[in-house]
C-alpha cells in the first residue's frame, strides 16, 4: 500500500510539475502571438483527459500483490494518500485557472478591449485608466491594453525636506485614501481627466496636509511639527508668484512652512486678553511708530481704543463686555494696532499678504479658477459664528471669504494697511480684491486670524503700491492722437524676402514650414514663425494668426510649442484653416526681456510691446506675398495673454478680418499711455467672438471684462460674447470648438 502510494505520489507530482510548466509556456506563447483562445482550450482539454487516462493506466497496469500491513506501514500510508488528495486537487485547480484564464482573455479581446476603445474615444478617461490598470495585473505583457493605459495617464512624484512623511492618493472623485508609503516616492499613475486627476494627502504622525488637487513635486513640510490644534499647516514655497487684480507683487517670493488658524478670532477669545490687561501692558503694542509722518506713542494713542463706555475694548463693546449670547462671534471693530497686539499676546503674529493669499487660495496660478464663495458669508446682513462651516475652503480654513475683513501686517504707502476678504457685508468680488483701511480704523467688519511662524521682514514690511483703478472712468484721447500712438508700431514697407523651409518630425497629415525673416526694428535675431496646414488642403488656405498665452513668456522652446499647438488646433486643420505662428519679441525661443504678461509703466515694457506689435505686422506682410494663402480671410485667435494683446494688435492691423478670443478682458495694471489697452480697444471694429469664464481669478469679471465688454468698438450685430458661470480662466475645450467653428462658419 505504501509503495503504491509513494509511486502515485511521485506520478501526480511530477505531471503537475511538467503541466505548469508547460501552460505557462503555451500561454505566453498564444499571448504573445494573439492566437485564438479556442486552440488553448484545446490543449487545456488534452491534458486533462492525458491526464485522467495516465491515471487510469497507473492504477490498472498494477501487479495485484498481497502485502502484510503494519502499522507503522498504514500510518505512513495515511499520509501518502492525504498527499495525493492534495496533489491531484491541486492539478485540477491548476487546469481550472488555466480554462478561467484562457476565457478571460476570450472576454477580453471580445468584449472588455472594444469598451476600452469605445470609452477612449468618447473621451472617458477614468473608465480607462481603472479598467486596464487592474486587466495588466492579470496580464501585463498586452500591448493594447498598456498602449491605452500610457494614452490616459501619467506619472507623478512626491518628495519632501522631513524624515517619516507618508503619502496618500485619491484618483478623481474618490472617497478613500490610498496609502502610497513613505516618501520620497516616484511613478505614482495617474490618469489624465477634465479636472481633479488626483489629490495627495502628507502625513506625519498626527499632523496632515492636502495640498491643491494636482499638486505633487517637492512639497515641504518643516514646521508642521509645530502646528497648533487650532490651526492648518501651509508649506514653504520659493519663487512664488503673487498677484492680486491690479497689483502684481512678483515672481521671487519665498516663505517658510507656516501655519494658520482655521478659524477667526472670536469674542470670547479677544474677551481674555481685555481681563488680562492686554491693553494696560505697553510690551504688546507698536509703539512708538511713525505713520504719515506723526509719530505716536503708547501713553497718548492707547487712549483711542475704548468701546461704547469709554472702557478698553472693540468699538462695537459696551463697559468690556461683547454684546449678549454673541460670544462664539468674531471680534470686529478693531484697529491694526489692537489686532497685533492681540497677536503678540497669544504669542503669534498676523499674517502678512503673502500667507493671507496663500491661505485664501489666491496665490498665483492658483487663481485659474476663483474659489467658489457661493456658501461664503458676503452681500448678507448679519455675521456668522467662527466655526460655521458654510464657507469652509479646501485647506480647512473658515470664513477666509468674508465674515469679518482679515488686518495683514503690510503697509499700504505711509499711512494705511491692507485688510483681505471682505466683510459680511461687502460685495462677493470683494473676497479677492485689495484693500486698505487706516491702522486706527475700528470700523464693523475689521477682524483678525492668526499666524504661527517665524518672522519674515522681507514679506511682513513689504510696502503694498497701489492705485485703485476704473478703467471706464478714464479719458479717452482724440482720434489724433490715437493716430500719433498708433504710428509707433509703424515702419517703411519693403516686401519681405523669407527663407523657408519644410520641417518634419511631428504630425504626418500636416505640412509645416518655418520661415524667417529680418526684423523692421533694430535686433541681433531674425523674426521667425511656422505655418500649419493639412495636406488634404484643396484650394486656398484659410489662414488663423495666433498669439500665444503667456505659456510664450516661460517656455523657451518652439518644438514644445509647435507640437502642442497642433496637438491643440487640430479641429481647425482638419477643417481646412492653416495656422500661422509667428515667435514674436520676447516669446519662446527669443530672447527674453519681460517675465511676466502683467503691464507695467516701464519704458522696457513699451518697447517690447511695440516690437511685438512690429512682428505682427511683418508676419502678415509675408503671408500676404503667397498665392496659396487666403489674406482676405485672415482671422485672429488669441487665449489669455493673446486675447489681452488683441486689445492692442487689432487697432494697429486692419487687415485682420475676424477674431475668436477667450478669457480676457483689460488688465488692471497700468501702462503707458501711448500703449494703454483701454484706448486702444476703443478702435477695434471687426467681427469678435469672446468667450469668458465668470469665475476667472485672472482677469476679473467686475474690473476687467465688463469695461472691456463696454469699451470693445465693434458693432453690436457683430460682437458675439458667451459668460459661462462656474468657468474660470480655463474654458471647456469643447465649447471652445463648437463655437470657434460655428463664428468661423458664419463671417468665413
Amino acid at each position: 500500500m505504501f509503495e503504491g502510494s509513494n509511486k502515485y505520489f511521485q506520478f501526480v507530482s511530477g505531471f503537475a510539475a511538467f503541466g505548469f510548466t508547460f501552460l505557462q509556456a503555451i500561454d505566453w506563447f498564444f499571448e504573445k502571438y494573439e492566437i485564438d483562445v479556442f486552440y488553448f482550450n484545446l490543449v487545456l482539454i488534452f491534458l486533462v483527459f492525458g491526464f485522467i487516462l495516465s491515471v487510469f493506466y497507473f492504477f490498472y497496469s498494477k501487479k495485484k500483490k498481497e502485502k502484510k500491513d503494519t502499522s507503522e506501514n498504514e500510518k505512513r500510508s495515511f499520509f501518502f494518500r492525504v498527499g495525493n488528495v492534495v496533489v491531484t486537487s491541486a492539478l485540477l485547480f491548476l487546469f481550472i485557472y488555466f480554462f478561467r484564464k484562457s476565457n478571460t482573455r476570450k472576454d477580453l479581446i471580445e468584449n472588455t478591449l472594444p469598451n476600452i476603445i469605445k470609452a477612449y474615444e468618447s473621451g472617458d478617461n477614468l473608465y480607462v485608466f481603472n479598467k486596464t490598470k487592474s486587466l495588466l495585473d492579470e496580464f501585463p505583457e498586452n500591448e493594447l491594453l498598456n498602449f491605452y493605459l500610457k494614452k490616459v495617464s501619467y506619472k507623478i512624484n512626491v518628495e519632501t525636506d522631513l524624515d517619516s512623511v507618508s503619502v496618500e492618493i485619491k484618483i478623481a472623485n474618490d472617497s478613500s485614501w490610498t496609502n502610497k508609503g513613505f516618501l520620497p516616492v516616484d511613478s505614482i499613475l495617474v490618469p489624465v481627466l477634465k479636472t481633479n486627476d488626483y489629490q495627495i494627502k502628507l502625513v506625519y504622525k498626527t499632523h496632515e496636509y492636502i495640498p491643491n488637487p494636482q499638486e505633487s513635486g517637492f512639497i515641504s513640510t518643516k514646521g508642521i511639527e509645530n502646528t497648533p490644534k487650532e490651526h492648518t499647516f501651509r508649506p514653504g514655497k520659493k519663487n512664488k508668484e503673487i498677484w492680486f487684480p491690479g497689483i502684481y507683487l512678483g515672481d521671487k517670493n519665498s516663505w517658510r512652512g507656516y501655519s494658520i488658524s482655521k478659524t477667526e478670532v472670536s469674542n470670547s477669545e479677544y474677551k481674555k486678553f481685555i481681563d488680562d490687561n492686554g491693553y494696560k501692558k505697553p510690551r504688546y503694542w507698536d509703539f512708538p511708530i511713525e505713520i504719515g509722518g506723526t509719530v505716536y506713542e503708547y501713553e497718548n494713542t492707547i487712549k483711542l481704543f475704548k468701546d461704547k463706555y469709554d472702557q478698553f475694548g472693540p468699538a462695537s463693546w459696551s463697559y468690556g463686555k461683547f454684546p449678549e449670547n454673541q460670544e462664539n462671534f468674531p471680534v470686529t471693530g478693531i484697529s491694526w494696532f489692537e489686532a497685533r497686539a492681540f497677536a503678540k499676546y497669544k504669542g503669534m503674529k498676523l499674517p502678512n499678504i503673502f500667507q493671507w493669499l496663500d491661505s485664501a487660495q489666491l496665490a498665483g496660478f492658483e487663481l485659474f479658477t476663483l474659489p467658489n464663495t457661493e456658501n461664503s458669508n458676503l452681500n448678507s446682513n448679519f455675521l456668522r459664528e467662527v466655526n460655521d462651516k458654510r464657507g469652509v475652503n479646501s485647506y480647512k480654513i473658515k470664513n477666509i471669504s468674508g465674515n469679518v475683513k482679515e488686518w495683514t501686517t503690510n503697509p499700504h504707502g505711509n499711512n494705511r494697511y491692507a485688510i483681505l476678504g471682505g466683510a459680511y457685508f461687502d460685495k462677493s468680488y470683494s473676497f479677492s480684491s485689495f484693500y486698505s483701511l487706516s491702522p486706527f480704523d475700528r470700523s464693523q467688519g475689521n477682524g483678525i486670524r492668526l499666524v504661527s511662524s517665524e518672522k519674515n521682514d522681507l514679506l511682513d514690511k513689504k510696502i503694498i503700491e497701489y492705485e485703485k483703478r476704473d478703467i471706464l472712468n478714464e479719458n479717452d484721447v482724440s482720434n489724433e492722437v490715437f493716430e500719433v500712438y498708433k504710428d509707433q508700431f509703424n515702419y517703411p514697407y519693403t516686401r519681405p524676402k523669407a527663407k523657408v523651409e519644410k520641417i518634419s518630425g511631428y504630425d504626418d497629415n500636416y505640412n509645416i514650414e518655418k520661415f524667417e525673416l529680418k526684423t523692421v526694428y533694430n535686433n541681433n535675431e531674425p523674426l521667425h514663425g511656422y505655418i500649419v496646414y493639412s495636406k488634404k488642403t484643396e484650394g486656398l488656405i484659410k489662414p488663423i494668426i495666433i498669439f500665444p498665452t503667456a505659456g510664450g513668456i516661460f517656455n523657451n522652446s518652439d518644438t514644445e510649442m509647435l507640437k502642442g499647438e497642433i496637438i491643440d488646433k487640430k479641429y481647425l486643420l482638419e477643417e481646412g484653416y492653416g495656422l500661422v505662428m509667428p515667435i514674436y519679441y520676447s516669446t519662446f525661443s527669443r530672447k527674453k526681456t519681460i517675465n511676466t504678461w502683467w503691464a507695467n509703466e516701464s519704458d522696457e515694457y513699451k518697447e517690447t510691446m511695440i516690437k511685438i506689435g512690429k512682428d505682427f505686422k511683418r508676419s502678415i506682410d509675408y503671408i500676404e506675398t503667397r498665392n496659396d494663402i487666403d489674406i482676405k480671410n485672415l482671422s485672429y485667435l488669441g487665449y489669455s495673454w493673446g486675447s489681452i494683446t488683441s486689445n492692442i494688435l487689432l487697432a494697429i492691423e486692419k487687415r485682420v478680418k475676424t477674431a475668436f478670443l477667450a478669457a480676457g478682458g483689460i488688465q488692471l495694471p497700468k501702462s503707458k499711455k501711448e500703449i494703454a489697452p483701454s484706448i486702444f480697444v476703443r478702435r477695434i471694429n471687426i467681427p469678435i467672438m469672446h468667450i469668458y469664464g465668470k469665475s476667472d481669478g485672472f482677469f476679473r469679471y467686475e474690473d476687467s471684462f465688463l469695461p472691456w465688454k463696454k469699451l470693445i468698438g465693434t458693432n453690436p450685430k457683430d460682437l458675439f460674447i458667451i459668460e459661462l458661470d462656474g468657468v474660470g480662466h480655463g474654458i471647456p475645450k469643447d465649447t471652445i470648438i463648437k463655437s470657434h467653428l460655428s463664428f468661423l462658419k458664419k463671417y468665413h
